[in-house]
């Protein structure tokens, strides 16, 4: 019969490996969305990154604590600034980021150990399909200037 600890730490542990994923992909941009805001001309778009900059670093900080509680250590990695980029090529690449963020809160929320856990990245995944909806605000925005 199998050691309902070992599965209970081998669940764990494959959710703290997509948590820290989760905080990879998505989070890779987000120390420089001050910057990015910043880059922007129109009011509306930039209030609008400037929310999913604030958003994305309240996320980055639940995916990090959720980590540390269940023994693991945050992996954060954060990308340069893509050089002679576009606001529309780096918001296109972030909606991607997004989608897939989306995905990895789903599916972590699906295999979490505690209900708490569960709610809290389920919230997530909610917050994520908003994300998707601002990106593509913002894109439509941008597309149409």
């Amino acid at each position: 019969m199998a050691d309902p600890n070992k599965i209970v730490e081998d669940t764990a542990s494959a959710l703290v490996k997509r948590l820290n994923q989760a905080l990879r992909v998505e989070y890779s941009l987000i120390i420089h969305y001050p910057y990015i805001a910043n880059l922007i001309r129109d009011e509306e778009v930039k209030k609008l990154a400037t929310e999913l900059g604030a958003a994305s670093i309240h996320h980055a900080d639940v995916v990090a604590t959720i980590i540390s509680k269940l023994g693991g250590k945050p992996e954060w990695s954060f990308e340069p600034f893509p050089e002679g980029a576009d606001t529309k090529k780096i918001f296109r690449m972030q909606l991607g980021k997004e989608r897939l963020a989306l995905q990895l809160h789903k599916g972590s929320a699906e295999m979490s150990p505690t209900s708490s856990y569960r709610e809290t990245l389920s919230a997530l995944a909610k917050e994520e399909e908003q994300h998707i909806q601002v990106v593509e605000r913002i894109l439509s925005i941008l597309d149409s200037r």
